[in-house]
């Protein structure tokens, strides 16, 4: 004998075809059945209406927002000061490389320099004489424009230092080395960290990535169509724990080809120490405008799913009838939902999973 599960599975396999109105069909228990499942039933007025959108979000820093460290010239990294994570502050030393290119721009420095003065000498003896009658006015011109020319070679030099981190030879600071050192061109955050001391970078590797993240950062959000239907840009944004609300920038025209959502941008301003770069967090989004038909957030244990779609079951007169709805979003204990009937309507919040069995031909239902 076949056992009497298999049976009813069996059943509810062969009779899925006629379900495919579902919504259609009146589910009757007896009152023993109703008192011996615990089935209760409330209005969907008892429920919070509307309200905002709870979705993931990601926290991002925004592109602009973001600089990239390069080697200025090939070396080896002899030392790495910021790591991954830190809080740097402007003019503080990052990383530090040396490297045969460095000993070259500190030595045309010293060749330039030593060209200036010759040039500047030069032009003060001309001056002098000049001045005496003995040399004419256009040797006094061609010594001006000597002098003009290697005081601009030494200015170009002591730029090329300062770019790829050197200290004029000499100073007291760093000496005819060849090591680089660089700073962090403003106070952020390293989101990046790409050299190890001991390695050799070429010209124009990533070194790091620096951000700014305290005057604003983005929240991205994916979203099925129907969670982003209602929403515009200018909705009001909120993240727990952030007293400063954001705004709704962006939805996107476009599905993501590979996860099939919608992206959804917010601009956080001044986030402070409430969400960090790339934090996963929970985002409200409340629409400017009131979504248009009935919405309540309900418990998810009150939803079902069968046949693809999302279900309540509303208490009808004669029984139970399974309504599908449509969720706008869903937390770990409550779901935003679009049902298509008035606040008044009962639905069961306890036995759904008897009337989903009773539904399937899993479970007895009254004749």
């Amino acid at each position: 004998m076949m056992p009497t599960m298999t049976k009813r599975l069996l059943l509810a396999l062969l009779c899925l075809p006629l379900y495919a109105q579902a919504e259609n069909i009146l589910l009757k228990l007896s009152p023993e059945q109703i008192k011996s499942s615990s089935i209760t039933a409330q209005p969907l007025n008892s429920f919070e209406s509307g309200g905002g959108r709870r979705l993931p979000a990601q926290v991002v820093v925004p592109p602009r927002q973001i600089e990239v460290i390069s080697a200025p010239l090939a070396g080896a990294v002899t030392a790495v000061l910021a790591a991954y994570g830190e809080s740097v502050n402007s003019g503080q030393p990052l990383v530090r490389l040396q490297g045969a290119q460095m000993l070259e721009l500190q030595r045309d420095y010293i060749q330039a320099q030593a060209q200036a003065e010759v040039a500047s000498e030069s032009l003060r003896r001309d001056e002098a004489l000049h001045a005496d009658g003995i040399i004419p006015g256009s040797r006094l011109s061609v010594a001006r424009a000597a002098e003009r020319q290697a005081a601009a070679q030494l200015a170009e030099k002591r730029q090329s230092l300062r770019l790829a981190g050197l200290g004029a030879p000499g100073s007291a600071a760093k000496g005819f080395s060849g090591i680089a050192e660089i700073r962090a061109p403003f106070a952020g955050v390293v989101l990046e960290s790409a050299v190890q001391p001991g390695q050799r970078v070429e010209s124009n590797a990533l070194l790091f990535k620096l951000g700014r993240i305290d005057s604003l950062l983005w929240l991205e959000v994916q979203a099925t169509p129907a969670q982003a239907a209602g929403l515009a840009p200018g909705d009001k944004v909120m993240v727990a724990g952030c007293a400063q609300s954001g705004r709704l920038t962006l939805i996107a025209p476009h599905m993501n080809p590979a996860t099939q959502s919608l992206l959804l941008r917010a601009e956080l301003p001044k986030p402070g120490s409430c969400v960090k770069p790339f934090q996963f967090v929970q985002a409200t989004i409340t629409p400017t405008t009131p979504p248009s038909g009935n919405t309540w957030r309900v418990p998810v244990s009150t939803l079902v799913r069968h046949q693809g779609k999302v279900w309540l079951f509303a208490a009808v007169a004669g029984g139970f009838s399974p309504v599908p709805v449509t969720v706008l979003d869903e937390t770990e204990k409550t779901s935003l939902v679009s049902v298509g009937m008035p606040g008044e309507t009962r639905v069961v919040t306890h036995g759904v999973l008897t009337l989903k069995a009773a539904w399937l031909g899993l479970g007895a239902a009254a004749d």
